[in-house]
């Protein structure tokens, strides 16, 4: 199962990083996929919700990146996507153990959506 959970993570990835811009800068290069809950939490791992758009800058390096300051992260999303984080709010305490037949119906999902794009 961790071949698949490799491909799942490429294919989210791919698809977080297709919306083409920073989601806080509107920079368009170096862009990275972040995880809004980490993804040791299987519930939202592949969640497209939990996905967000960033440049290295924004995602890691600066001073208001998502890692460097976790808290302004959360009140940009409250602000700018609140829809998205209410669904992680209500989803962050949901345990999910996939099998492999649940695995492979999400990898054709995340394909076929990033055939779509």
């Amino acid at each position: 199962m961790k071949k698949i959970k490799k491909r799942l993570d490429k294919l989210w990835s791919q698809i977080i990083r297709s919306k083409g811009s920073c989601e806080i800068c509107g920079k368009t290069e170096y862009l990275n996929a972040h995880h809004v809950i980490g993804r040791r939490k299987l519930a939202t791992r592949w969640d497209l919700r939990n996905g967000a758009c960033l440049c290295s800058s924004c995602h890691t390096f600066s001073q208001n990146s998502a890692h460097q300051n976790p808290i302004w992260f959360d009140q940009w999303l409250r602000n700018n996507r609140p829809e998205d984080y209410k669904h992680l709010q209500e989803k962050q305490w949901e345990i999910k153990k996939f099998t492999k037949k649940e695995l492979e119906l999400l990898e054709v999902a995340l394909k076929e959506k990033l055939e779509h794009l």
